[in-house]
């Protein structure tokens, strides 16, 4: 019986590789300490590998009591070689799924966040500016090249300083004003009026721009007949009254060899219309029409109405001056004056029931015929023109186009005409006569030197003899005589102004921005009224509209070119890069 159950693997036998593999543990194997339920524990598979079949468990068990060796599977030999797993080993664990990258995720979702907002932010700012655009038209630079699209200083006060509502009707559509298609074919630039107006209104809440469509709206020219609306031009309102401008007050197209050029006067005409309707009252200017008058009057009148003067035309001889006149006109007359007409000029002026100042202003020219009655009235307010005599020149720097008689005059400083300038620059008196002052003071009429030539001129009376031996020395161009009147409430003056030069009148002078006529004659004007401060001078102010694209100095192509393009754009961009990217770093 001992030898039956003797292992038949005596000690001194080898054992095989493969019988050691199956062999039992001994008592000091750390196997054989596992105990029962830990080696199955150990054993059982987690589901992912070492699996066993239980059949092929318990018939390995059998075989083993029996002494026998297993049956061994066609496997490879190391894997039926493996090792027993040791009992502390740790549990195999499932593997897990990566995990996403949750910061990742974040910052993508910030990301789009901040280039959503960002497009929002463009978006919005955009719109914010156009509305603002629209509502402040000052926000829109003006890159003109003559600022055509900006108040002039007098035009901004005029307009901030309107207290009645007042509004200005453009005869055109909102579209068509501003788009500069509308008399276009002529070189202007119709869009600088919905500019100007619009920017008036931006400054007083008390004006107001609105666009009349004649062709949609016939019933608003009906409504002023008389003044003949036409479209592109422009009506100024308010309840005291009316002025209407037409296109040819607002731009001025002249023609030459090299072509057609538009210049624009809207800036002035806009501010002397809005003046004009807001002012209380306005000083009235008459012009005589009954003597073959020799000067075009036309520039002057338009000159004084863009001042707030109202003008009216009569025929001295069959009408008499009107009540509320307060400056009569004598444009070189041809023909002279009747004794019935000389009786209403010193009515005119020695009127005791007016309260305010009256005037009379005569201009003369070289070569004018003899007129007797006119001469003596004159000479009563201690003024003599010399008709048949013209001041010359001998100095190059006092006269200009090389013709003598186009004398540059200077301005007497016995008068100031105005508070505001004592300076008009260069005051051009073409082919003037010469003006005698028969006494300072007589009668209770003062007489005045306004302008004068210079001391190296001469006269000329058409005699060889004074060419050849000229007697050079300073000579009267323009004067003035004044006198005191009362009337039941108070005082008031009665001035007589004598120019020697019709020719100060004409386009291209007085219009001119080179010389100083215009705001000389208007300044005059309002100082024998009694009605200089009472309103703001307005300028005739023409700039050439076909140059006025854009143009910009080299300073500011630098500043928009280099300053905000080049440098400040990237380098608001740059900072923001720099920000988020510490942000993002930070989460």
């Amino acid at each position: 019986m001992d030898n039956e159950n003797k292992n038949p693997l005596t000690p001194e036998e080898e054992s095989t590789p493969a019988q050691e593999a199956i062999e039992p543990a001994g008592p000091e194997s750390p196997a054989a300490e596992i105990p029962a339920e830990e080696t199955q524990t150990a054993s059982e598979p987690d589901g992912t590998q070492g699996e066993a079949p239980a059949e092929e468990t318990s018939t390995s068990s059998q075989d083993a009591a029996d002494g026998e060796p297993p049956m061994q599977d066609e496997q490879e030999p190391s894997e039926a070689l493996a090792p027993v797993p040791e009992a502390d080993t740790e549990k195999p664990q499932k593997p897990k799924k990566p995990k996403k990258d949750s910061h990742k995720g974040k910052y993508r979702g910030i990301s789009l966040a901040m280039t959503a907002g960002f497009l929002v932010v463009v978006i919005l700012l955009n719109v914010v500016v156009s509305l603002l655009a629209e509502r402040y038209p000052s926000m829109n630079l003006d890159l003109t090249e003559g600022h055509v699209n900006t108040l002039s200083d007098s035009a901004a006060e005029i307009a901030s300083n309107v207290q009645n509502p007042t509004t200005i009707y453009i005869m055109a559509s909102e579209d068509i004003a501003k788009s500069d298609t509308l008399l276009a074919e002529y070189g202007i630039k119709y869009s600088q009026v919905s500019a100007l107006a619009e920017k008036m209104a931006e400054r007083n809440s008390n004006i107001s721009v609105e666009y009349i469509d004649l062709d949609q709206n016939p019933a608003f020219a009906s409504e002023y007949q008389d003044d003949g609306l036409m479209t592109a031009d422009v009506l100024v309102k308010t309840d005291k009254r009316y002025r209407v401008l037409a296109y040819t007050d607002l731009f001025d197209v002249q023609y030459s060899q090299t072509g057609m050029v538009a210049y624009s006067m809207v800036d002035s005409a806009l501010a002397s219309a809005v003046s004009s309707v807001n002012a209380d009252t306005l000083p009235l200017a008459v012009f005589d029409t009954g003597h073959n008058e020799m000067m075009d009057t036309t520039l002057y009148k338009n000159l004084l109405t863009s001042n707030n003067f109202e003008t009216q035309e009569i025929n001295l001889l069959t009408d008499e001056i009107p009540e509320n006149a307060q400056l009569f006109v004598l444009a070189t007359p041809a023909t002279d004056y009747t004794p019935d007409e000389i009786e209403k000029l010193e009515a005119f002026l020695n009127d005791e029931s007016k309260a305010s100042d009256r005037s009379l202003l005569v201009t003369f020219y070289p070569g004018q015929d003899a007129l007797p009655n006119l001469t003596d009235f004159l000479k009563e307010w201690g003024l003599d023109v010399q008709q048949s005599t013209q001041v010359v020149e001998t100095d190059p720097n006092s006269y200009i186009t090389s013709d003598p008689s186009y004398l540059l005059a200077n301005q007497s400083g016995d008068i100031t005409l105005s508070r505001a300038t004592s300076d008009y620059g260069y005051l051009l008196m073409p082919q003037s006569c010469p003006i005698n002052l028969l006494f300072d003071e007589r009668n209770g009429i003062t007489t005045h030197t306004l302008a004068t030539s210079s001391s190296s001129a001469f006269l000329y009376d058409g005699t060889e003899e004074s060419i050849s031996n000229p007697q050079t020395g300073e000579h009267t161009l323009a004067a003035l005589a004044q006198k005191t009147i009362t009337t039941g409430e108070g005082e008031a003056t009665a001035n007589v102004v004598a120019l020697g030069s019709t020719f100060m009148f004409v386009d291209g002078i007085i219009n001119s921005n080179t010389f100083g006529d215009g705001r000389y004659l208007t300044d005059l004007a309002k100082y024998v009224t009694g009605t200089e401060g009472e309103t703001i001078a307005v300028e005739t102010r023409q700039v050439q509209t076909s140059i006025a694209d854009i143009s910009m100095s080299l300073l500011q192509v630098m500043v928009f070119g280099l300053g905000i393009f080049t440098i400040l754009i990237p380098l608001i961009v740059v900072v923001i890069g720099v920000v988020v990217y510490y942000r993002r770093r930070r989460l």
